[in-house]
C-alpha cells in the first residue's frame, strides 16, 4: 500500500448510471471494452467506450446492484452521453437505462472502509489497484476529499484518471494504460472500437504511455513539458504533492535515459518512478 493516508470521500466529480432488465449485462457486454460480465457483488470492473477509430469516449467502473443489473460509475461530464450512446446499441435489448441523481461515487481506504459498507448499496475493491481501497454507490451526499487524499493515492498508485489526466476522444486505451488497468480485455468476442484496439495490441510495442515521475519537492502542474535530452516527450497531467503522472513516448524518453541523460520538467530533473521496457510491452 502507498503511503498516502486513509481516506473516505464522496465523489461529486462521478454520476451513477443504473442500467436494469434481463439483458443489462448481456447488451453491455457487445458494446464496451471489458465486462460486464463478469461482475458480481463483491467485485467490480474498470471499462471503458471507444470511438470506432479506438479513442476512449469515456471509461467508468461496473458494479453489481444485486438484482441482475449494473450501477455504472462514470464521469458525470459524460453521464449524459454515455445513457445516449447505450441506449443507442440496447437496440430492442430488455435494458433500461438511466441515470440516477439520487446515488452517488464514494470512495474509502483503510479506516474508511468499514463506514463505506455501513452506507454502499454496492461497493467492491477498486479494480484498477487495490492500493485505491474500495469504491461504493450510495446515496448522493457524503464528506468531500478536502485533503486530496484520494487523487494523491491515484497518483501514487499511477493510474490516471479521465477527466483530471485526459478527455473525451483524446486517447487511446494504451495512453493511459487500460491494458495494465484491467480495463481493456482484448479476447472479448467484440465491442465498439476493438479492430482499432486490437490491431494496435497485435502490432506489440507501446509508443505512449502515462508514467510516475518523481520530483525533489512540489511537482509542476498539470501542463508542464516533459523533456529529456532536450527534447519534448510529454507533458504531466495530474500532480500531488512530489509525485506526478504523466503521459509520454516511452520510445523516446527510454532512448534519452539510455543515452545519460536526465527526465525534466518545468527545468527541474525528475525521476522516472515505473520500469520503461514494462510500460512498452502490450498486455
Amino acid at each position: 500500500m502507498t503511503d498516502t493516508p486513509d481516506f473516505l470521500a464522496a465523489s461529486p466529480e462521478r454520476a451513477v448510471i443504473a442500467v436494469t432488465g434481463a439483458e443489462a449485462k448481456t447488451f453491455l457486454q457487445r458494446v464496451v471494452t471489458n465486462g460486464p460480465e463478469g461482475v458480481s457483488p463483491g467485485r467490480a470492473m474498470a471499462s471503458s467506450l471507444l470511438t470506432p477509430q479506438g479513442k476512449i469516449l469515456a471509461d467508468f467502473i461496473f458494479l453489481d446492484d444485486g438484482e441482475g443489473g449494473v450501477f455504472i460509475d462514470a464521469p458525470a461530464s459524460e453521464a449524459d452521453m454515455l445513457v445516449k450512446r447505450f441506449t443507442l446499441y440496447r437496440m430492442r435489448a430488455d435494458a433500461v437505462i438511466e441515470r440516477r441523481d439520487d446515488l452517488g461515487v464514494i470512495v474509502a481506504r483503510g479506516s474508511g472502509e468499514a463506514e463505506l459498507a455501513a452506507v454502499a448499496l454496492a461497493h467492491a475493491p477498486d479494480p484498477r489497484n487495490r492500493d485505491l481501497g474500495r469504491r461504493a454507490i450510495a446515496p448522493a451526499g457524503g464528506p468531500d476529499d478536502q485533503n486530496g487524499a484520494y487523487h494523491g493515492a491515484r497518483i501514487a498508485a499511477g493510474v490516471p484518471e479521465f477527466g483530471a489526466d485526459y478527455g473525451g476522444g483524446e486517447v487511446f486505451s494504451t495512453d493511459v494504460n487500460h491494458d495494465l488497468l484491467s480495463a481493456i480485455d482484448y479476447r472479448k468476442g467484440c465491442f465498439v472500437g476493438q479492430e482499432v484496439a486490437s490491431r494496435m495490441h497485435r502490432k506489440g510495442g507501446v509508443r505512449k504511455r502515462t508514467l510516475r515521475l518523481g520530483f525533489d519537492g512540489e511537482a509542476p502542474a498539470a501542463g508542464a513539458t516533459v523533456e529529456a535530452g532536450g527534447v519534448a516527450v510529454g507533458e504531466i497531467t495530474s500532480a500531488s504533492g512530489a509525485l506526478a503522472l504523466a503521459r509520454v513516448r516511452v520510445d523516446r524518453l527510454g532512448k534519452a535515459l539510455a543515452d545519460g541523460a536526465a527526465a525534466t520538467a518545468d527545468g527541474r530533473e525528475a525521476a522516472v518512478l515505473d520500469d520503461l521496457s514494462t510500460l512498452a510491452a502490450s498486455r
